[in-house]
């Protein structure tokens, strides 16, 4: 689960401000509504480094990637652990509640925090600020669990106190789940609802304000959208949906009760089951009856889908390389976003071998062809090519020619 601004592995989704950006798909590659993100744990785990225990929490960083990476300054890991330690005293001295929470993690599993610049691993695709990835670590013994959040590096820059609830959305709301049994039982909008409300609790606590056009566009799509579903079943119950929400500032404890019978309906109904199940089931048959009408009518919009299922992971098992394979038809064929998702994957060397004059190539035409996003893209990348790479790449584009297919 993670936070696109996910927020989110629970890759999910936040209202947009100019200066603080909930989430923003700048690509079309990973749709992160933070749930059932992957990370490579052999290598990731290998070079963990900076570790240390802090309060009872474990922390680490991985190492930097080289500083011209990314198109954003990064923060040093010294600098970004010990944003993270503030966070952690700042829940610690205003959070009694999800301090509690994180205590009864620590109390059943390993709770570890890890700082990662190279997270989100598509350099230009999202702005992700945290994901929450259940046994990571695998540890098996004892019954004991994994409670991870990793920090990319948008979050770490966020202020203390916003830094703070996202780090309680992911440890405490879906930690919770995972603890519990539920991650991979109960549906993404209602993993998300709770741990929006677990946030709104944390927002409390802090005294954040509450007038700004962030916190209010959060309430907002926290109730009309992820928690919509609860408030419908708080009308069938006769309940004011209204007086339940306490009118926008809620009593979280007295809430929570509410959504636990909620929750609790949804399994004895069958509801949260077979949705998860018909989901997944739709999915997959979907994905084979479309796989085979593209293969049979080389249409590149099709082309252009199977290659981001496989890129996500959705109707299919994640598979970068495929995707870029099937990306790799569609832009062939003149599929504009096709070409701007192939651009991005040629510059991080997803599912591709780093290219930057592939790159630069495909943004190019895809430009040319008038997808705006690969405009400014390109202007972002250019800094990193050489003046021979950007010739050849602009050479490669004018003499290329469309493949049907």
């Amino acid at each position: 689960m993670c936070v696109l601004r996910t927020r989110r592995t629970n890759q999910r989704e936040y209202p947009v401000s100019s200066k603080r950006l909930r989430i923003r798909l700048v690509s079309t590659i990973i749709l992160i509504l933070c749930i059932n993100l992957t990370w490579d744990s052999a290598a990731q785990t290998k070079s963990l480094t900076k570790k240390e225990t802090y309060r009872g929490i474990n922390i680490a960083a991985v190492p930097l990637p080289p500083a011209n990476a990314y198109a954003v300054s990064l923060l040093a890991n010294g600098p970004a652990i010990a944003k993270i330690k503030q966070a952690i005293d700042h829940i610690y001295k205003y959070s009694a509640f999800s301090a509690h929470h994180i205590n009864t993690l620590k109390k059943n599993g390993k709770v570890t925090l890890v700082y990662n610049a190279s997270f989100p691993q598509s350099k230009l695709a999202s702005v992700v600020i945290a994901a929450f990835f259940p046994d990571f670590f695998e540890r098996k013994k004892g019954g004991q669990k994994d409670f991870l959040v990793v920090v990319g590096r948008f979050g770490v820059k966020w202020p203390i106190d916003k830094l703070a609830a996202i780090i309680v959305h992911e440890l405490v709301g879906h930690g919770l789940q995972h603890l519990r049994g539920r991650t991979g039982k109960d549906r993404k909008i209602d993993k998300e609802c709770e741990a929006l409300i677990y946030e709104e609790k944390a927002y409390q606590d802090f005294n954040t304000r509450r007038d700004t056009r962030d916190m209010q566009q959060f309430r907002k799509s926290m109730r009309t959208k992820w928690c919509a579903d609860f408030q419908r079943y708080l009308t069938t119950r006769g309940l004011n949906s209204d007086k339940v929400w306490n009118h926008g500032k809620p009593n979280v404890r007295y809430l929570l009760n509410y959504f636990n019978e909620y929750i609790t309906h949804l399994r004895n109904t069958g509801i949260s089951g077979n949705a998860v199940a018909a989901a997944k089931e739709t999915r997959e048959r979907n994905f084979a009856i479309t796989v085979a009408k593209a293969e049979t009518s080389g249409s590149i919009h099709k082309l252009f889908w199977i290659g981001r299922r496989y890129l996500r992971g959705i109707g299919a098992p994640k598979n970068p390389e495929k995707g870029a394979k099937w990306l790799m038809r569609a832009a062939k064929g003149g599929h504009a976003q096709a070409q701007h998702t192939l651009g991005v994957l040629f510059f991080d060397g997803y599912g591709v071998g780093r290219d930057l004059v592939e790159a630069y190539k495909w943004l190019t035409l895809s430009s040319k062809a008038g997808y705006l996003k690969s405009t400014k893209l390109r202007q972002k990348i250019k800094v990193h090519l050489t003046q021979a790479q950007i010739e050849k790449a602009e050479k490669l584009a004018a003499t290329w020619k469309k493949i049907t297919g």
